[in-house]
């Protein structure tokens, strides 16, 4: 027999058997209809690899109660999604697609309301009767958190006493829910001020309140005050909310070029702040986000607008094209984090100009290559010429970004220059505009030839080394010279 707490596997398709094999748990063999009967039998946990309707239709028969019916998640066969589907707070379908969607690189899919609105940023703080069992303990939890419109997957942590670090019920109702135990001793816990004192909690175990104060030393404010069973005590707190700043690369702008990562930075953030073009993308793939854009030219304001809000508590997500932390907005944050040098700051790699460009033209970057920013409103015009000129001597391939504007055209013209004194006329040109996008085009041309007036902002433009060619249509680079 299966042990409950192994998840069970159902798979309609050979797909679906193949995905099952790169997760921990147990395929259920047998028609799809037989398979998910046994495991609804037999495990706590389903994963069903199939369609949603299927297995809707399949379940309808099974289903019992709430309280009882196991987690049940979905992965379409494309592994694309982790849906938790049935029992998302009290079974635990939420944190198992969580879990499913890690491993296979999915998207989890939550639709539970405390999911959508609540800060997952709970804890519980709980005394018991020696040989109170999980069951009795979970009871009460799962009263306690529903009066906070919270569910399970929102507690990060359970707070009691010390004399309760070896009680098995709730050394088990921890372990269940997979939520750390802080235990605190008697003394630190008499020395909070909690609204519901018990002197008969104070005669048994030396502290008028266990749940109460054990919510409150773990840095959390009341939000639940005690509520108590025949044998459990239980208080929610919720920590107060620290801010975070994610700065995160959206790729060259289609969203099948972004990332997990910089998908669920997204998804998480309570604002997104960035230069309207990539902001726009945003409010595209998720129409419900917080946008605030800002016109060309205003990194700085941008910056500081996201710091300020992240340091006021909320999550943000500062956003820029390609990666962030080439020619975009990763070191101006930084340079900007002095006087906030507490705040919560990570840096979301995404697909950068350069390779996504290359990636349509063909393999241009197979050796050696140079990234120059034409762009001279932070460097000089003098040390951009410098730099193409090293460049052009050392038979790089050269990968040009901010090649041109309405305003600033003379330095492309003057890098073709440089170029050429250093490279044959015939050098293979690769321009990509708008890659990935609705209007992405390409074009294939010389050095020479370099369309100069049809170059702008959105353009990547990859010129070619000695040992550049062009091929049935593709630009590629010689890994090994060849004379």
């Amino acid at each position: 027999m299966l042990d409950p707490q192994t998840p069970a596997f159902v798979a309609v398709s050979l797909q679906g058997r193949r995905l099952a094999e790169r997760l921990s748990g147990r395929l259920i063999d047998g028609s799809p209809a037989e398979a998910l009967a046994l495991a609804w039998r037999s495990s706590r946990q389903i994963v069903f690899f199939g369609a949603a309707g299927i297995a809707v239709r399949l379940l309808a028969p099974l289903l019992k109660d709430k309280a009882s019916d196991p987690a049940v998640v979905v992965v379409d066969d494309a592994g694309r999604h982790a849906i938790s589907l049935l029992s998302g707070h009290e079974g635990g379908a939420n944190e198992l697609a969580r879990n499913v969607a890690r491993q296979l690189g999915a998207e989890p899919v939550l639709t539970t309301a405390s999911e959508v609105l609540s800060d997952r940023n709970l804890l519980l703080g709980i005394g018991c009767s020696r040989g109170a069992s999980a069951a009795e303990i979970e009871d009460l939890a799962r009263e306690a958190l529903r009066t906070a419109h919270a569910g399970f997957e929102s507690v990060v942590e359970i707070g009691t006493i010390e004399a309760k670090a070896d009680e098995l019920g709730l050394l088990e109702f921890a372990a269940r829910w997979h939520v750390p135990l802080r235990c605190f001793s008697a003394g630190e816990l008499a020395g909070v001020t909690v609204p519901n004192p018990s002197s008969t909690v104070q005669a048994a175990v030396g502290t008028p309140s266990v749940a109460e104060a054990a919510a409150l030393l773990a840095g959390a404010e009341l939000l639940v005050p005690k509520m108590t069973s025949s044998t459990v005590t239980v208080a929610v707190g919720r920590r107060p909310r620290h801010g975070s700043l994610s700065v995160v690369g959206l790729g060259p702008g289609g969203r099948q070029q972004l990332t997990f990562e910089a998908w669920e930075a997204l998804r998480a953030a309570d604002t997104v702040i960035g230069y309207g073009l990539y902001t726009d993308l945003v409010c595209e793939w998720l129409p419900l986000a917080d946008c605030q854009p800002f016109p060309i030219g205003q990194e700085l304001e941008r910056t500081r607008r996201a710091i300020d809000l992240a340091a006021a508590g909320q999550r943000v997500a500062l956003v820029s094209s390609g990666d962030a932390g080439i020619y975009a907005l990763a070191g101006l944050v930084y340079e900007q984090l002095s006087h906030e040098a507490t705040l919560d700051v990570e840096v979301i790699p995404g697909i950068t100009a350069a390779i996504s460009a290359a990636a349509l033209l063909g393999a241009p970057l197979m050796a050696d290559f140079a990234a120059i920013s034409l762009s001279d409103l932070q460097v000089s015009a003098e040390l951009i010429r410098d730099r193409l000129h090293a460049a052009a001597k050392a038979d790089l391939v050269v990968v040009l970004y901010n090649p041109a504007s309405g305003q600033r055209r003379e330095l492309l013209a003057a890098a073709r220059d440089i170029l050429l004194a250093h490279r044959r006329p015939e050098t293979p040109v690769g321009l990509v505009r708008n890659a990935y996008r609705t209007d992405q085009s390409m074009r294939l041309t010389t050095l020479a030839e370099v369309p100069l007036d049809n170059v702008d902002m959105l353009t990547t433009v990859i010129v070619g080394s000695s040992q550049t060619y062009i091929q049935a249509g593709r630009m590629i680079t010689r890994r090994q010279a060849v004379s």
